[in-house]
C-alpha cells in the first residue's frame, strides 16, 4: 500500500476553467501584445533555444525556454478565445509549437530535453517543463494522452538516474549540468508537480516510482546542504549575506531561491507552522515594503537602497498561493496579493515590452548609475545597469566577472527575468478561485483573490466584475447555476467593518439580503477570512460587495514609514524624462543585442519597433520626508460604482492600468523636502536622511499606488513640520 499524501485544504480549477475580465483581461493581454507573446519570433533564448535545435542557451542549466513555456501555457489558455481569437491562437500555436517539438525529440531512455551526455543532463529545467506539460495537458484534452506518456516515461528515467548515486543531480567530478546546486536547491518544485500526477494515477507501480523520485529529491536536498527547514530554523540569517560566502553555499542565500525554499517542508511534510515560521522569518529580515524581499541576486536586509529581483516577486506569487491552497491561512494570500499588486508592476513598463531586473523602494531614477570614485554599486551582486526598463537589463555582477575571466567555467549572467516575468499574472489568475476539499454535499467556491474573472465548472457560473485591488473596493457577481452551492469571499484583515455584501436572487425569486462582513474567524490550521454566501437552488443571482478600507501607516526602520490604503504601497511619484535606445547586451552591457540591432528586413514587426531599453531621468526633486502628525486623506477619483440599485456595475479601470496617473485613487499628504543625500549611485538609505534641517516650508503632495509609479519614494523618513 503506497503512502498518501497531506491533502490540500484548497484546490485549484483546471487550467481554462477560469478567464480573466476588466483590468486583469487588459493586462494579460498586453502581455501577449508585448514581450510575453513576442519573445517566441525573436528572442534568441527561445526562438533559437537549444530545445527548439538552436544553439543559444544563457546557462548550462539549460533553463530559459522550459521558463518560457511554463508561463506560455497559461497564458494561452487565459486569454479570451471569444474576444481575442487570433490572438489567442497565436499564443496557443508557440505552446503547441514547443510541444509537438520537445514530444517529438523525447530520447529512447524517456530524456526530456536537448541534452544528449550524462556530464550535462540536469534535472532542474525538467521541474519547469513538467509543470508547463501538466497544465497544458489539462488545458488541451487532445493533448492529454501523449503528454503524460511522455511525462511517465521521464520520471521512470529520473528515478533510475537518481537511483544511481543521484546522476544528474548532484553534479560528480566532469559534470557541467548544476556546479552551484541551484536545482537541488529547487528541490521541491519537482514535487509539486509529481503529487498532481500522483494523485491522478491508480497504477501502484507508477504510484510508488513517483514517491521514490520525491523521496531521493528530498533525500539529495540533504546530502547536498539544501535542507531549507534547516535554514528557516535557529541559524535563519537575519542580516544581509556576505559577499564571498563559504564554497558552493551562496546560493542557499540566493533571493529567488529563499521565495521557492519557503514551501519546501510543505510539500512533503505538511507542517503549517514551519512555512509561517520561515515566512514571518523572512519578511521581517529582508522584506520590502512593497511585498518583495531585498533581493539583488541575494537577500539584503532592510536598507531602503537594496533591491528587488524581479523573478524573486513573480516566485513568491506562485509559492504564497501554494501555501494558501495547503493551509487556508489569510496571511499567505495577502502576502502574495502585495508582491503581485505592487513589487511586480514596478518593475514592468506598463505596456508590458519592458522590464527591470531589479526595483528599489526608493527609486530616483532607472539608469546606469554614476558612481563616484571610491564606491560600490549598493547591491550584492547587480551590476549598475540592472535598474533601467529594457529587454535583458540583467547583472554581470563581481562574482560573475571573476568566473568568467578566471575560471573561464560558467556564466552567470542570466537574462532569466526576461523568460520568466510574464508568468505572474496569468498564475495569479488561476489562483483566483479555488474549490474547498470538503465532505459537504453542497459544494464551496472560493474567490481567493478578489481580481476580475469568471469561472465556469460543473454547471456554475460565477462572473466577477472587480476594481480589486483598489480602495474602496467594488465587485459584482453575475452567477448562474444549476444547482445550490456556497461562495465564500476572502474578506482581506484590512477591511473595515462597515463594508457590505448583497445578495439578490432573480426576478420572482426571494431570495435577497444586505450584509456587513462576517468578523474574522481563527480557524484550526491559521486565520480563515470569508464572507459566506449561501446560494440555495438552480438560478440566477446578483452579489454585490464593497470593501472599505482606511490609510494604514506601516511603521519601519529608522523612523520611517510606509503608506497603505488596502493591498496596495503608495508612493510619491518622481515625474522623469525617458532616453530611449536599443537594448544593450546582457553579458556586457555595452553592445546592442544583435536581435533588435540586425535583421533589416524585419523592421515592420512589432518586437523590432518597440523592444527598446529606456532611462527615466527625474525632471523633478524627490527628496520629501512626510509629516504623519498631519491628516492623510484618501482622494476617490473615480467612483467605483457606476449606476444604482440592482442595475449597478463596476466602473472601468484604464488600459493600460499600471501607468501614470491611471490609477482611480490617490492620498493626499503633508510633506517637506529633506536634506536627502546621493551615496553609491543612488538615493542614500533613508537612515541617512538629515530631518532636522527642512529644506523648505510644508506643503501638499498626491502618493500614487506604487505600481504605477515608475520613479517613487515609498519608504519615507517621518518629520514634524
Amino acid at each position: 500500500m503506497n503512502p498518501s499524501l497531506v491533502p490540500l485544504k484548497y484546490e485549484l480549477f483546471p487550467l481554462g476553467t477560469i478567464k480573466p475580465n476588466g483590468w486583469l483581461k487588459d493586462q494579460l493581454r498586453l502581455s501577449a501584445l508585448g514581450l510575453g507573446g513576442n519573445l517566441f519570433h525573436f528572442y534568441r533564448f527561445v526562438k533559437e533555444s537549444t530545445w527548439l535545435g538552436g544553439t543559444w542557451e544563457y546557462t548550462p542549466l539549460n533553463e530559459a525556454a522550459p521558463y518560457w513555456y511554463n508561463y506560455i501555457v497559461p497564458l494561452a489558455y487565459s486569454l479570451d478565445q471569444s474576444r481575442n481569437p487570433e490572438l489567442f491562437e497565436e499564443i496557443k500555436r508557440q505552446a503547441d509549437y514547443f510541444l509537438d517539438y520537445t514530444l517529438s525529440h523525447q530520447a529512447e531512455d524517456g530524456w526530456l530535453g536537448p541534452e544528449t551526455t550524462p556530464s550535462t543532463r540536469g534535472l532542474w529545467a525538467r521541474c519547469l517543463l513538467l509543470q508547463g506539460l501538466l497544465n497544458h495537458a489539462q488545458a488541451d484534452s487532445s493533448k492529454c494522452s501523449v503528454i503524460m506518456e511522455a511525462i511517465y516515461r521521464f520520471i521512470r528515467l529520473a528515478h533510475s538516474m537518481l537511483k544511481d548515486n543521484y546522476r544528474g543531480y548532484l553534479p560528480r567530478e566532469g559534470d557541467v549540468f548544476d556546479l552551484q546546486l541551484f536545482g537541488v536547491a529547487r528541490a521541491h518544485e519537482l514535487a509539486l508537480t509529481l503529487q498532481s500526477i500522483y494523485e491522478g494515477t491508480s497504477d501502484e507501480n507508477d504510484r510508488k516510482v513517483i514517491w521514490e523520485v520525491m523521496d531521493l529529491m528530498w533525500e539529495g536536498s540533504r546530502i547536498g546542504k539544501r535542507d531549507w527547514t534547516k535554514f528557516f530554523g535557529d541559524d535563519f540569517p537575519k542580516t544581509p549575506a556576505q559577499k564571498w560566502g563559504t564554497k558552493r553555499d551562496i546560493n542557499f542565500k540566493h533571493g529567488v531561491n529563499v521565495s521557492q525554499g519557503k514551501f519546501y517542508s510543505s510539500t512533503k511534510k505538511g507542517i503549517g507552522s514551519v512555512e509561517l515560521d520561515a515566512v514571518t522569518k523572512t519578511f521581517k529580515y529582508h522584506g520590502t515594503p512593497a511585498g518583495s524581499l531585498t533581493s539583488d541576486e541575494f537577500i539584503g536586509g532592510l536598507s531602503s537602497q537594496r533591491a528587488s529581483e524581479l523573478c524573486c516577486s513573480v516566485e513568491l506569487i506562485f509559492s504564497l498561493a501554494y501555501l494558501y491552497q495547503l493551509f487556508g491561512d489569510g496571511e499567505f494570500a495577502e502576502r502574495a496579493e502585495s508582491a503581485a499588486f505592487n513589487a511586480v508592476p514596478a518593475g514592468i513598463s506598463a505596456d508590458w515590452w519592458s522590464h527591470q531586473y531589479v526595483t528599489q523602494t526608493n527609486q530616483p531614477w532607472a539608469c546606469e548609475f554614476q558612481v563616484q570614485e571610491g564606491e560600490k554599486v549598493p547591491y550584492y551582486d547587480v551590476c549598475k545597469y540592472a535598474n533601467v526598463f529594457g529587454l535583458e537589463p540583467e547583472f554581470v555582477g563581481s562574482l560573475s566577472f571573476l568566473i568568467i575571466s578566471v575560471l573561464k567555467l560558467i556564466r552567470l549572467t542570466q537574462p532569466c527575468c526576461t523568460v520568466n516575468h510574464p508568468t505572474a499574472m496569468p498564475k495569479l489568475l488561476m489562483n483566483a478561485f479555488l474549490s474547498k476539499n470538503s465532505d459537504e454535499a453542497i459544494p464551496s467556491i472560493i474567490h481567493a483573490y478578489l481580481v476580475p474573472a469568471t469561472l465556469k465548472v460543473d454547471g456554475i457560473t460565477i462572473e466577477c466584475q472587480s476594481n480589486y485591488p483598489f480602495a474602496p473596493c467594488a465587485l459584482r457577481y453575475s452567477i448562474a447555476t444549476e444547482k445550490a452551492f456556497e461562495l465564500l469571499v476572502r474578506v482581506p484583515s484590512w477591511a473595515k467593518s462597515t463594508s457590505e455584501v448583497e445578495l439578490r436572487a432573480a426576478s420572482g425569486e426571494s431570495s435577497s439580503s444586505c450584509e456587513k462582513f462576517a468578523p474574522n474567524t481563527k480557524g484550526q490550521q491559521g486565520l480563515e477570512l470569508f464572507h459566506r454566501v449561501y446560494i440555495p437552488k438552480a438560478g440566477s443571482y446578483t452579489i454585490f460587495v464593497t470593501v472599505e478600507a482606511e490609510v494604514q501607516v506601516k511603521k519601519l526602520r529608522d523612523n520611517s514609514i510606509a503608506v497603505y490604503y488596502g493591498p496596495l504601497l503608495y508612493a510619491y511619484e518622481i515625474p522623469f524624462k525617458t532616453q530611449t535606445r536599443l537594448p544593450r547586451e546582457y553579458k556586457d552591457q555595452v553592445s546592442d543585442c544583435r536581435e533588435i540591432a540586425s535583421v533589416a528586413d524585419q523592421d515592420d514587426q512589432p518586437w523590432k519597433v518597440h523592444t527598446r531599453d529606456h532611462d527615466y531621468i527625474p525632471s523633478a526633486e524627490w527628496n520629501i520626508g512626510i509629516d504623519t502628525s498631519k491628516p492623510m486623506t484618501p482622494v476617490v477619483e473615480r467612483d467605483p460604482w457606476q449606476g444604482d440599485g440592482d442595475e449597478r456595475t463596476v466602473t472601468d479601470l484604464p488600459d493600460p492600468l499600471w501607468e501614470s496617473g491611471a490609477a482611480p485613487v490617490s492620498i493626499e499628504v503633508t510633506a517637506v523636502k529633506v536634506a536627502w543625500p546621493v551615496r553609491s549611485g543612488t538615493a542614500a538609505d533613508v537612515a541617512d536622511v538629515d530631518r532636522t534641517s527642512p529644506q523648505g516650508p510644508p506643503f501638499k503632495v498626491r502618493l500614487v499606488p506604487y505600481g504605477t509609479a515608475k520613479l517613487h519614494i515609498a519608504q519615507f523618513p517621518v518629520v514634524e513640520v
